[in-house]
């Protein structure tokens, strides 16, 4: 039996020393002897028994039956009543305050013994139980289990607070049954859930909750159906909110979704940066199957890592735990690429790098789209060759070299003699074919290390270099002039492009790229101006003598504004009575530098730098304003024919453009003639809509230099041109053989059956003035009535027209 440490509450002082006695002999050590309620509240505390004795009857306000309730409330001790009578109250309040046994006076030692062991044995029971609980309730707390049972005979859902807090409001404790429930479960879920409380086992299930919120939690449910007497059916089982278990997993299933399906190939390695999972990418990108790489460092295998690449240990201890950078990846077929490569740590609880993952992606594409963009920030789109960055650059490297070598090198500029006429004539199509053709004819005249650059248009540069000897470039500059003898053949069609070619030398011609470059330049507009198909040295004469493209590229900006540019007019006569008729306005340029310059040599340049328009607006402004002077006072009413360029035509801008002009002067519009070129029909639709604009107005277009250019005579018949200029290459070989006579009659004939007016250019004799007479040309132009001058130098106002015929011009003012 086990002794018990027994506090005796006993009012009578015999009775407590008899217990007393009866209880050591039984084996038990009695702590104390106390008389009323607060002394046995105070022994309690202080003495700490196992187990109370206590008379129901005791001394003061407070009886046994309320210490006993204090005494359990407090400390949960076994209290045993003892009494010599009770009468059916006392009865009741003694058995609702719980006591461990009931003991009448007078009672034998057995008695006693019984009660105590019995009382003893309820406690342990009761205190095994609460420890119990306390356990179980410490394990769903921890578990954030909900506990919850549904009787089917109330249909009535019960459970914790927990339960109820995972459904989020959507079930209350006084009015949940299974319906409720049911209604708040997804309905896709919802039958398996009905199912599943059903079976005679225990079930789990998971299931989506509809929150108030309108989103749905995961809870996972675990029970088991118990049937009982006359069959009534229980269900007792836990509740668990696994929303964020779903979610991980969801993000788990991507995660591996991407790992097996992303382009990029991704290696998973350990703590010591072995590869222990690589994913289908990897092994796409680089031919090396898991089984291969799978136990080695990626630097064994993969990857040429550099020197200053961080090592995993170093990313792991980066703030960021990240690192990314470019890498060199191997293949198995030893093929080599760029790749861009991202490594990351993976931490434990603890923060210790337990894996790392390392992901390369294929970069090549990008390599090559930068090489490319490389190669045509530097180069030419059409021929490859260098263009004026590259030139720039290699000049400067060229003299850096040349200086430290105490050697030489050439650069030789390179003009196509005939290529605007080409281009002109057949489209830019084949004047691409003709550049490209002759690009190539340049470099094979070249070293490897040489260099051949388009300067734009139809001009080439080429640096020859480590030259011992300054005249090598001359060489050099002739195999590549005859190079271009050879005829260019293009889709049937035989070329002779020809070149102009400029050389100069470093050091002696300039100490900049600038200087050396404008001496090549300068060097090659004298051999234009000697002839064309010539070479050209570079002499320190020639700066005054041409201007160089550069020279004139430079003073354009602005040369409207300065006042540069000036007109002159050629009288046009009626061949009929040598009557003056009108004149045709020619453009020349008074540069600051190379003095006089005609539209050849810088109109191009001007359509490049996008300069045109401006020049071409003054052009027919200056032209209309001196026919307006001359028209008011002179004799009749006199026309004048301006030329456009290629790049003016083309401007959606330009009918308008012409319409101000003649609003400004308030001339009929039929006293301005447009002269287009035959090359600009190649575009016939935008040539038919600008020349029906001009016609609408009334203003009458030519078609100039006619005969030298091709299939005009087919679309001359579809535009409503006024006047056709034959070109002074046929005029110029009258009278000529029969042939030469033969075209010229033959383009009359043409122009008669089109009802086209015929103005002759390039007239210089009185023979051919006859000629053209008898075959019908209503109207001339040429020499032979006077060179083309400026307005003021038309002197005391008399133009002198040939045949003894004379017409008077007022003197304008200056």
């Amino acid at each position: 039996m086990h002794a018990e440490h027994i506090l005796i509450v006993e009012d009578e002082p015999v009775v407590a020393l008899d217990l007393q006695q009866t209880l050591v002999e039984l084996g038990h050590r009695v702590c104390g002897i106390r008389s009323n309620f607060t002394q046995a509240l105070t022994a309690v505390s202080q003495l700490e028994p196992s187990l109370i004795l206590m008379d129901i009857h005791l001394d003061g306000a407070e009886d046994g039956i309320d210490a006993c309730q204090a005494i359990y409330q407090r400390w949960k001790l076994p209290v045993i009543f003892l009494t010599a009578y009770a009468d059916d109250k006392t009865v009741q309040r003694a058995i609702a305050s719980k006591p461990f046994g009931y003991v009448m006076k007078p009672f034998g030692a057995k008695e006693l013994a019984a009660v105590i062991q019995v009382a003893r044995s309820r406690h342990d029971a009761e205190v095994a139980l609460e420890k119990s609980e306390e356990r179980l309730a410490i394990a769903l707390e921890a578990a954030d289990l909900g506990i919850w049972e549904w009787e089917e005979q109330l249909d009535t859902v019960k459970g914790d607070e927990r339960f109820y807090r995972m459904w989020d409001s959507a079930l209350s404790p006084f009015q949940a049954n299974l319906l409720t429930m049911l209604e708040r479960i997804h309905p896709d879920d919802r039958s398996n859930v009905q199912q599943a409380l059903t079976r005679s086992d225990v079930f789990n299930c998971s299931f989506r909750a509809l929150r108030s919120s309108g989103d749905y939690a995961w809870l996972e449910m675990v029970g088991k159906l118990h049937v009982g007497h006359a069959r009534k059916q229980t269900v007792i089982g836990a509740l668990r909110d696994i929303t964020v278990r779903k979610l991980a997993e969801e993000n788990l299933r991507q995660a591996s979704v991407v790992f097996s399906t992303t382009a990029e190939g991704i290696m998973i390695l350990d703590e010591d940066g072995k590869v222990c999972s690589v994913n289908p990418a990897l092994t796409r990108l680089t031919g090396y199957p898991q089984e291969e790489i799978l136990g080695f460092y990626p630097n064994e295998i993969l990857l040429a890592r550099r020197d200053n690449d961080p090592t995993y240990q170093d990313i792991a201890v980066m703030p960021e735990a990240y690192w990314s950078g470019e890498v060199a990846c191997k293949c198995k077929d030893g093929r080599l690429f760029p790749a861009l490569q991202h490594i990351c740590v993976v931490r434990d609880e603890s923060g210790k790098a337990k894996q790392y993952v390392h992901a390369i992606s294929d970069i090549s594409f990008i390599r090559e789209a930068q090489r490319q963009l490389a190669h045509l920030a530097y180069h030419d789109p059409l021929t490859g060759l260098g263009n004026r960055y590259l030139l720039d650059q290699r000049l400067e490297t060229e003299i850096q070299q040349t200086l430290n070598a105490e050697n030489h090198f050439a650069v030789i500029f390179v003009d196509l003699d005939e290529f605007k006429s080409i281009n002109d004539t057949m489209g830019h199509h084949v004047g691409d074919r003709v550049i490209q053709e002759a690009a190539m004819r340049i470099v094979r005249q070249i070293r490897r290390h040489d260099e051949a650059i388009r300067l734009g248009g139809d001009e080439f540069v080429v640096i020859v270099s480590n030259l011992h000897h300054p005249s090598e470039g001359l060489l050099v500059a002739e195999k590549i002039l005859k190079s271009f003898t050879e005829p260019v053949v293009i889709e049937d069609h035989h070329f002779v492009i020809g070149a102009s070619i400029g050389v100069a030398k470093f050091p002696g011609d300039g100490t900049t790229s600038h200087e050396i470059l404008s001496a090549a330049d300068s060097a090659m507009y004298e051999a234009k101006r000697c002839g064309k198909g010539k070479i050209c040295a570079y002499s320190s004469n020639l700066s005054d003598k041409s201007g160089t493209r550069l020279n004139i590229e430079q003073h354009l900006y602005g040369a409207v504004e300065r006042n540069e540019f000036e007109l002159f007019y050629q009288p046009i006569i009626d061949l009929t009575d040598f009557r003056l008729i009108g004149f045709e306005a020619l453009l020349r340029w008074n540069h600051p530098d190379s003095g006089l310059l005609e539209p050849g040599q810088f109109v191009h340049i001007a359509e490049e730098l996008g300069l045109i328009d401006s020049i071409g607006n003054w052009v027919v402004a200056e032209a209309l304003k001196q026919l307006n002077c001359w028209n008011e006072v002179g004799q009749g009413q006199l026309f004048m024919a301006v030329n456009v360029s290629a790049g003016q035509f083309k401007n959606e801008q330009f009918s308008r453009q012409i319409q101000d002009a003649l609003d400004a002067y308030q001339l009929p519009p039929h006293l301005l003639e447009i002269e287009i070129t035959e090359a600009m029909l190649q575009d016939f639709h935008l040539s038919r809509k600008v020349v029906n604009s001009l016609r609408e107005m009334g203003v009458r277009v030519a078609i100039d230099d006619f005969g030298a250019g091709y299939s005009s005579i087919a679309l001359l018949k579809h535009l409503p041109v006024s006047r056709i200029k034959i070109d002074r290459s046929f005029v110029i070989a009258l009278p000529g053989a029969e042939r030469d006579l033969g075209m010229v009659a033959a383009i009359m004939q043409m122009a008669k059956s089109l009802d086209l007016d015929v103005t002759a250019e390039g007239i210089e004799t009185a023979e051919q003035a006859r000629i053209l007479s008898e075959l019908g040309c209503q109207t001339i132009q040429g020499y032979y009535f006077g060179h083309p001058m400026g307005a003021y130098d038309y002197s005391n106002g008399w133009i002198s027209l040939g045949m003894g015929k004379n017409y008077f011009l007022p003197r304008p003012g200056r």
